[in-house]
């Protein structure tokens, strides 16, 4: 019992630090959805509306039984009055959509809540190959992509700097059966490390997958993106046969 009370204690300041966390500094949850990069922001405490639910009467409090109230409810004086109030209500409107109090809602210190959303896209591979114009067969094809091998960005959300990095990770499907698995983003001829051979003419699909790893750091502190990210490219390539030549 003795070991389960100081344990009991020593939990209580960190749940209580935890309560004031978004306060002060706002708390930033970054994940990936539908192929994009989702930055989420919470700041101050309490609720995110102004607007509060009225609870309805319950039945037993309802007036039914009072008949008599109803016969000058309808006398035409009663009406007379209503109706000498309306131009009173119409002029009331503009101060009732005045009442969200927008600026109430940015003031931490007043009881209420700020909230952000940003998505931001994630850049789709271009592919090019070399020679552009008639590849041959049994001819290398040097292949890449115009992504850089770190791509990064700084985005500023309810005053805190979120830096989100990611790297990519390329399949090349070369349309003919072949796949290749690489962290190189390619080049022309004769530096490219990104080549192929094709063994048959015809037409074929080059489909490009760039599976995308990532990280966000706020303050020095960093931690992965979970959910996983891909971007698909495709681009036709024609392959010609190679001309004939004879010799004696």
């Amino acid at each position: 019992m003795l070991i389960f009370l100081i344990l009991l204690v020593l939990s209580l300041p960190a749940t209580s630090a935890s309560a004031q966390e978004c306060v002060e500094k706002a708390c930033i949850e970054v994940y990936s959805q539908g192929g994009h990069i989702v930055i989420e922001g919470r700041k101050g405490k309490g609720p995110t509306s102004t607007t509060t639910a009225i609870p309805a009467p319950s039945k037993s409090a309802k007036p039914k039984k009072s008949a008599t109230v109803k016969p000058t409810i309808s006398k035409k004086p009663v009406v007379k009055t209503l109706a000498t109030r309306k131009p009173a209500l119409r002029t009331k409107r503009p101060a009732v959509k005045k009442k969200p109090k927008a600026r109430v809602k940015k003031s931490a210190s007043a009881g209420f809540s700020l909230e952000d959303k940003l998505i931001e896209s994630i850049p789709t591979a271009g592919i090019a190959y070399q020679p552009a114009s008639m590849p041959l067969v049994r001819t290398p094809v040097y292949f890449w992509s115009d992504i850089p091998t770190l791509v990064t960005k700084e985005i500023e959300i309810l005053g805190e700097l979120v830096t989100i990095s990611l790297r990519p990770t390329f399949f090349w499907h070369y349309g003919d059966g072949t796949i290749y698995l690489t962290r190189n983003v390619g080049g022309p001829y004769p530096d490219g490390q990104i080549r192929h051979t094709y063994s048959k003419p015809g037409h074929y699909i080059i489909e490009l997958i760039t599976r995308w790893d990532g990280e966000f750091t706020i303050d020095g502190v960093s931690a992965r993106i979970p959910g996983e990210i891909t971007t698909v490219s495709a681009l036709p390539i024609t392959i010609a046969a190679a001309p004939t030549r004879f010799t004696r």
